[in-house]
């Protein structure tokens, strides 16, 4: 009698089943419930309740591809903004201040991009140009106590001011070499420019000049009948023949720049006197003097000696302050188009809580 093999038992598919129940705790922990995996994931990404929960606990103002930008350097880089506008933050409005720390953070944001691809590619400053920018700045003060007030209005001190110098510099540096193409002028866009414009451009025309001298006493401390009749007496002397523009001036005038050059203010354009100066003298000829006339400082008498009328400029005279504005607007333009191209690439989050 024969007997046939027993039939097989199937096996319950645990593997299977691991892996399900593992997926799905996945899934449930990264969609549903938030769980520890999620949450470490999340811990470290932008845009998230956990970054925002990080960046108030520390009184982070921003992040810069995940570098945190604290509410103590938004505070000193407020302050060296008030200071460059020449703007005291005491003596301005809430609102005032506020746009002012806004812009203070856009800023201190842009330099952590460039900090950051700069640092990337190990980038070393010219020790020689962070000493002239440390230099230059120093030497804007009287005295040593003068620039410790102002670095103190800074937040700063002079080994902080050294660094921050240096960083800016190395900084500056970067970023000129890699907009130097864009920013570049030729001979050729110099003459386009002129071809293009200098026909309306009033800049490319010298105005009307005058070179003339004066007699004047002032009114801002003493206003008085006797100094009208003391200008006026002067005048008599002037067209009588009595005496000359050149000695009057030296011995009566109050100016003191002027007086030394017997009355010569030299050339000068209706721009460069205020209008009520220049008004007069440049409706007289050559040879002519004035009536005495009064102005918001005091009483004049002017003689115009010579003048020269308007005259256009050629390319050759105007090449060196059209390359000047051309580099000074396409620099401008560079830069602005590459840190947007920084700000695009880079991960950015702003928390306005903390400012």
């Amino acid at each position: 009698m024969s007997t046939g093999a027993a039939p097989s038992r199937a096996r319950f598919p645990w593997r299977a089943l691991l892996y399900t129940l593992v997926i799905a705790y996945l899934v449930a922990d990264l969609y549903w419930i938030e769980g520890p995996l999620k949450q470490r994931l999340e811990r470290n990404r932008a845009f998230t309740k956990f970054s925002l929960q990080r960046a108030l606990a520390n009184r982070w103002v921003a992040t810069v591809n995940g570098e945190p930008l604290t509410r103590a350097q938004l505070d000193q880089a407020a302050a060296v903004h008030f200071f460059r506008q020449g703007r005291d933050p005491a003596s301005l409005s809430p609102a005032a201040v506020a746009i002012g720390r806004r812009v203070a953070l856009w800023h201190l944001i842009e330099d952590a991009l460039v900090r950051k691809y700069c640092d990337s590619e190990a980038y070393q400053v010219d020790p020689a140009a962070v000493d002239r920018r440390v230099a230059e700045f120093k030497a804007r003060f009287s005295d040593p106590a003068t620039l410790s007030a102002r670095l103190d209005a800074m937040g700063l001190n002079e080994n902080s001011l050294a660094d921050e110098l240096r960083e800016q510099e190395r900084q500056r540096q970067w970023l000129e070499a890699r907009i130097a193409e864009a920013a570049a002028v030729t001979d050729a866009d110099l003459r386009e420019w002129y071809d293009a414009n200098a026909a309306a451009d009033p800049g490319t025309e010298n105005p009307p000049l005058i070179r003339a001298r004066h007699l004047f006493l002032s009114t801002v401390l003493e206003d008085t009948p006797e100094r009208e009749a003391r200008i006026r007496e002067a005048h008599r002397l002037l067209v009588s023949g009595e005496t000359d523009f050149a000695t009057l001036a030296a011995d009566l005038s109050e100016d003191e720049r002027t007086r030394r050059d017997r009355g010569d203010l030299g050339w000068f354009g209706p721009s460069r006197m205020p209008r009520d100066f220049a008004d007069i003298a440049f409706g007289l000829r050559p040879g002519q003097v004035s009536e005495p006339f009064r102005t918001s400082l005091g009483w004049h008498i002017v003689e115009v000696t010579d003048t020269r009328e308007p005259e256009r400029l050629d390319f050759e005279a105007l090449k060196p302050e059209i390359r000047a504005w051309l580099e000074t607007e396409r620099r401008r333009y560079a830069v602005q188009v590459f840190i947007n191209r920084l700000k695009t690439v880079g991960v950015v989050e702003v928390f306005p809580d903390n400012f």
